[in-house]
């Protein structure tokens, strides 16, 4: 290597040290809430536990908390055909990440990668990254041109066959984009000339090599702290004035009790944690909205009760969660008692699904299937926080 390439990477550090960008900023070892990270305005924890697997705790943006918890739950993954379903959790995921490297696996052109194994230390087998890459054009108008970048926290599990990218991407204007990545080889796959159950993907030789169609559900366990444990969630909806108008009308409806709540993408429904003791400069009250992800909704069968809504809000139990003596959608539906959620502190726990239906460009490398949501900052702030320039 040449004396020009150490010196601009002995200058990157200096920057980063000088800056305040140490994006892992916690020394040799973790603390005792995980690897602490500040970044633009971010801050908070991130560590690895045996259910689980990756998760952060105590975010704050702008100096005010989001959440005190947020984790992968579960992800159920039904085949059309009826069966398998597997519970891709099992006993945990902790223990089934995979290793990844310094230098190879971070996004081309990001900066301040980091890899860390599982204490939080640069050393040793690798298994969770951290690194900032742009956005790009994050705003243009007459105040000139805003350009974004974000934090990733990410790392891989091996779950069954199926190898899903768990990420967490901190943006600067104040979203946080949880999603995973799903790729791997197709499982379940069956060879002939035909096949009832799946779609032609590739050849074996002279035989014809098929792949079932399936549904990924992807659980989401979200413990809301919006300046403060004292929270409530508030559903929003669009309803035209009558059928055929051109107008309409909106509302947010708090969510008085424990309660499960379905999608509607015809309403345009979200919901929102909001804090109503906390107010930003125009006196409105702090929340953060949750903007559904996945390209369908999935009912499962009869008695899959976990399976008949995308939303559940249930009041903090430390018994409850994580969930630690059974599958979440056994689970779940237990949490529900109709215990008052207004202004307590509320636990959402939110389902993503992804509907696969298997191509040939998936046999024999699947290229990654994204699918995730957006927490978004909603008068949690006094104005944009971008800077046009």
């Amino acid at each position: 290597m040449t004396r020009h390439y150490f010196l601009v990477v002995a200058l990157l550090v200096l920057c980063l040290s000088s800056s305040g960008r140490d994006l892992a900023g916690n020394g040799d070892a973790p603390d005792k809430n995980g690897n602490h990270v500040q970044w633009e305005g971010w801050d908070f924890h991130w560590a690895v536990r045996p259910r689980e697997g990756l998760v952060i705790s105590d975010v704050a943006f702008r100096n005010k908390s989001v959440l005190k918890f947020a984790s992968l739950a579960e992800i159920f993954v039904p085949y059309n055909r009826g069966q398998p379903r597997p519970d891709d959790f099992g006993s945990g995921i902790g223990n089934r990440m995979v290793e990844l490297f310094p230098g190879k696996d971070c996004v081309p052109g990001s900066t301040s990668c980091q890899a860390f194994n599982l204490q939080g230390k640069e050393s040793g087998r690798r298994y969770v990254m951290l690194h900032e890459e742009g956005t790009g054009l994050s705003y243009i108008g007459p105040a000139g041109r805003a350009y974004g970048k974000m934090l990733t926290l990410w790392c891989t599990y091996n779950l069954g066959g199926y190898l899903n990218i768990s990420r967490w991407r901190f943006q600067d204007d104040g979203c946080l984009m949880p999603d995973v990545g799903l790729t791997g080889p197709l499982q379940h796959i069956g060879a002939g000339d035909s096949s009832a159950y799946g779609s032609q993907v590739g050849k074996n030789g002279k035989s014809k090599v098929f792949a079932p169609s399936h549904v990924h559900n992807i659980y989401f366990c979200l413990d809301f702290h919006i300046d403060g444990p004292n929270n409530t969630v508030e559903e929003f909806d669009f309803t035209p004035d009558k059928p055929g108008s051109l107008s309409g009308t909106h509302r947010w409806t708090p969510i008085t009790k424990e309660s499960a709540r379905s999608a509607n993408a015809a309403g345009f429904r979200s919901w929102r944690v909001v804090n109503h003791s906390s107010k930003n400069a125009l006196g409105l009250p702090r929340s953060y909205e949750l903007i559904p992800g996945g390209n369908g909704v999935f009912r499962g069968g009869a008695d899959e009760d976990f399976a008949q809504a995308e939303l559940w809000v249930t009041r903090f139990r430390p018994d409850e969660y994580p969930v630690q003596t059974m599958p979440l959608r056994h689970a779940l539906p237990k949490y529900l008692n109709e215990e008052p959620v207004e202004n307590e502190d509320v636990v959402l726990w939110y389902a993503v699904h992804a509907h696969h239906l298997p191509r040939s460009e998936d046999w024999q490398a699947m290229p990654v299937q994204w699918v995730g949501f957006t927490l978004k900052p909603r008068d949690f702030l006094d104005g944009s926080p971008l800077r046009p320039r």
